[in-house]
């Protein structure tokens, strides 16, 4: 089996094996083996050859829940040492490099010791001589490991019961109960990497667009340091000029080449992600290739946090980054493009690699430039008091990541860690008196010596308001105020929020299919001991995020959630649904408003860790949840957004982040209760490149109509609004404000029409006689375009599908009593 061939059909997992680098080389690496072992921080290989007849052979190696499964279900993985082993053969001498081992952790090669790890976030290298070499390495319990004494923190985590993890380089996942139900990631976590050429050649690239070059710092073998070249090629592939000569001096070398007329690299929305591709070659062989692009990216702190790339500010929309494989932690690069490319295609512009997790494998950042995906980055801390003592570790990991990555343009922040500030403020602790000089002075350090990028101490915080990490009008902030604080929706205006790194928790029901899948039917899952261990729940709390999601089901549609779980729990879920979706819409259309001095927000999370009803988006097994379309809507690049203004009427907001001015029109339908229309116009607009077009409801019909019934003067003169932009007659963006909201279920008259034009392609028309909240389509087999819309009575909502066949399902709204069978066209 060749390196990346593993795959499993859940996650796509990536063997870790070892692969060849160096030309033709002879390289094997076989006889995988995982066994536990009782807690021995002294054992050596020789105390455990009587144990290995009882061990288990993998097929390459892993973490252990990976490698051995079997063991991993019924084993509490960090009560135990857990060896692996294998022979490596190898024609010549080679460096043989561990990407990532879990730590503590010691290789042995032979039997004896030939190194240590500390942390799980740096590499391993050790060399082998030329012939066959025994590898072992053993990964020791963390429960032995905590129980050495070490000084206690200035303050508690609220995310991990045993405090004396905050000195574990280590992760927190299957640690930390918020997770969900996880195995302990122990054991080998990335490649294995066999290196035919003994001598290290890292190199750091950087970019200097106001120079427009780019500049190689990079290390050669002191002892024979052969011609060093450096080619680069265009965006197009062309080489530009001939071939740079360096010269080395003391095993260093640096160059710069210039670039003339670089193009800029742009987020996803703002423009085009030219990127250059770097070569490094010793004596002709390539000892490094890396792809750069050539972006500018900085703030304004006006008491907010504005990203601001190529003298642009970018409203900074996604989620926080989930391992797609929380167990092995390794999977093919097809599998992170498909989760990287669902994202983009829903308006994603940035996601969050959250302390407390693992950095990413190489691919992630790789396909997020490629993409047009800005990546915030935290350390790897998460509510602890950092140890004094873990600082230089803590600064190697950094610097090792950004010299992997150097000149990569989608990373554009790095942080200190995930509420290393914030945890002493909400415990009440005075903040000025909790110094934390890594997150001051030595992370600042690394981070500039290595990177064009944004430094933040830490998420949430307010560069320079010290002891203000708690405030959502200052700097940037974790809100919850919708979501866990059960606040009123409203709350997102009064709260000011200027840029939140997380935000908007929920536990989201995943797809009816997904919850037949994993738990039978929406009847148990409620009540399914796996699915209740899947529901988020900050440790010590007495409610969990399934409680906050029935409080806006409540909220929002006037319902008793637990009485309808007992009488219906099919609509309890999908109201649950329904709940969060608007939640979600309601908050990002009035920060993606100009006014609202909003600069962004990432939700927590994008995806679901373990089956059930997670934070994420998107399920464990990758498929959408409702929020998904809804959020497509209001993220896009250009779109159309109407709420009411009160006495103002409807605002209508058209938002634009392209390069290029668009021009059409605007056309506004209200319709009455029987669908008959009330107030129709359109209105030319034209919006610039990279910004935002506000008018009101009078504005565009010409006349005062009270549309949003706020003078109250009689009936509502309508029940529903939608606004479409259209550019050169085709609808690009719509959006449809409920003006009157009824209780209760009522007959729809809805018709769902699906026809085939003439290229083959499917159109399905939906249509209802009332005003219908949140309809949803259902096509096993069938992508619409749209979905988890609403509808105005007598106004058909046209959606494109993709799909083989003949489209069947159905379609259903939250308002209806009955469901409408798809029907197809004769023509």
């Amino acid at each position: 089996m060749g390196a990346g061939d593993g795959h499993d059909g859940q996650h796509g997992r990536r063997s870790v094996l070892a692969i060849g680098i160096g030309g033709r080389r002879q390289l094997m690496i076989h006889g995988w083996q995982v066994l536990a072992a009782s807690p021995d921080p002294a054992a050596t290989p020789a105390d455990v050859t009587d144990q290995w007849n009882s061990a288990v052979s993998a097929e390459s190696p892993g973490t252990v829940a990976a490698m051995a499964p079997e063991l991993a279900a019924v084993t509490d993985i960090d009560a135990h040492d857990w060896w692996v082993r294998a022979t490596i053969s190898v024609d010549h001498p080679s460096r043989l490099r561990f990407a990532g081992l879990t730590a503590p952790a010691r290789v042995f090669l032979d039997g004896e010791l030939a190194a240590t790890c500390e942390s799980m976030f740096l590499p391993v290298t050790v060399f082998v001589a030329a012939g066959t070499t025994r590898v072992e390495i053993v990964f020791g319990s963390m429960d032995q490991w905590l129980r050495t004494r070490r000084p206690r923190g200035r303050w508690r985590s609220s995310l991990v019961a045993a405090q004396g993890l905050r000195w574990a380089r280590t992760t927190f996942l299957g640690r930390a109960p918020v997770y969900g139900q996880l195995p302990a990631p122990v054991g080998i976590w990335r490649p294995v990497e066999v290196l035919a050429d003994v001598h290290d050649h890292r190199c750091c690239v950087t970019v200097d667009p106001a120079r427009s070059q780019i500049r190689v710092d990079g290390m050669a073998d002191p002892e024979s340091p052969g011609p060093i070249t450096i080619e680069v090629d265009d965006p197009n592939g062309d080489r530009i000029g001939a071939p740079v000569g360096v010269t080395v001096v003391d095993g260093r070398f640096d160059a710069e080449v210039p670039v003339a007329d670089a193009q800029l690299w742009w987020p996803r929305g703002y423009g085009d992600q030219p990127r250059y591709r770097v070569r490094v070659l010793d004596t002709g062989r390539v000892v490094h290739e890396s792809s750069v692009g050539f972006r500018v990216v900085t703030t304004r702190t006006d008491g907010g946090f504005t990203l601001v790339v190529n003298d642009v500010p970018i409203f900074a929309r996604g989620v926080t980054w989930s391992p797609p494989d929380p167990v092995a932690l390794q999977v093919e690069a097809e599998v992170l493009e498909h989760g990287l490319r669902a994202l983009a295609d829903i308006g994603v512009t940035m996601v969050r690699v959250v302390g407390g997790m693992v950095f990413e494998q190489p691919d992630f950042y790789r396909l997020c430039a490629e993409l047009g995906i800005l990546v915030w980055q935290d350390a790897m801390l998460a509510t602890i008091d950092p140890p004094d003592e873990a600082a230089d570790l803590i600064c190697r990991e950094m610097a090792e990541l950004l010299r992997t990555h150097s000149g990569n343009p989608a990373i554009v922040v790095v942080s200190g860690g995930s509420e290393t500030l914030q945890q002493p403020e909400m415990l009440g602790l005075d903040p000025t008196a909790m110094s934390l000089p890594l997150l001051s002075e030595h992370l600042p350090t690394v981070v500039a010596a290595h990177a064009d990028v944004v430094y933040v101490p830490a998420s949430p915080s307010s560069p320079g308001l010290e002891g203000q990490s708690i405030r959502p009008d200052l700097g940037v902030a974790h809100w919850f105020g919708v979501g866990g604080y059960l606040r009123p929706l409203d709350d997102m205006r009064s709260a000011g929020v200027r840029f939140a790194a997380e935000s908007l928790a929920f536990s989201i029901p995943p797809a009816p299919e997904s919850v037949d899948r994993h738990f039978g039917s929406a009847s148990g899952a409620g009540h399914h001991p796996l699915w209740k261990s899947a529901v988020p729940r900050d440790r010590g709390s007495s409610w969990d995020f399934e409680d906050v999601r029935d409080h806006y089901v409540r909220e929002l549609f006037g319902v008793d959630p637990a009485a309808l779980r007992r009488t219906d729990p099919e609509r309890g879920l999908q109201l649950g649904r329904a709940a969060v979706a608007e939640a979600m819409r309601t908050c990002f259309a009035f920060w993606r408003q100009g006014d609202s001095r909003c600069a962004g927000a990432l939700v927590l999370t994008g995806r679901d860790l373990v089956p059930g009803a997670g934070w994420g988006i998107f399920d464990s097994d990758g498929m959408p949840k409702a929020p998904v379309p809804v959020l497509a809507r209001v993220w896009a690049p250009t779109t159309v957004t109407i709420e009411d203004a009160g006495l103002s009427g409807l605002r209508v907001d058209v938002h634009h982040d392209g390069p290029q001015a668009i021009a059409g029109e605007l056309v506004l339908v209200a319709a009455g209760p029987t669908g008959h229309v009330v107030a129709e116009a359109a209105t030319p607009i034209e919006v610039a490149a990279h910004s935002s077009v506000t008018l009101y409801d009078s504005g565009i019909t010409g006349k005062f109509a009270d549309l949003s019934h706020a003078y109250r003067f009689g009936p509502a003169p309508a029940d529903a609004v939608q606004v479409s932009l259209r550019v050169d007659g085709a609808e690009i963006a719509r959006d449809v404000l409920v003006v009157v909201v009824r209780t209760g279920q009522v007959h729809t008259g809805l018709r769902a029409t699906a026809s085939q034009g003439t290229s083959g392609d499917w159109t399905l028309e939906v249509s209802a006689e009332v005003t219908l909240r949140y309809v949803v389509i259902e096509m096993a087999g069938w992508t619409p375009s749209d979905n988890w819309f609403h509808i105005v009575p007598g106004q058909p909502h046209r959606v494109h599908l993709t799909g083989a066949g003949i489209p069947a399902g159905r379609v259903t709204s939250v308002d209806g009593i009955l469901s409408a069978r798809i029907e197809v066209s004769a023509s």
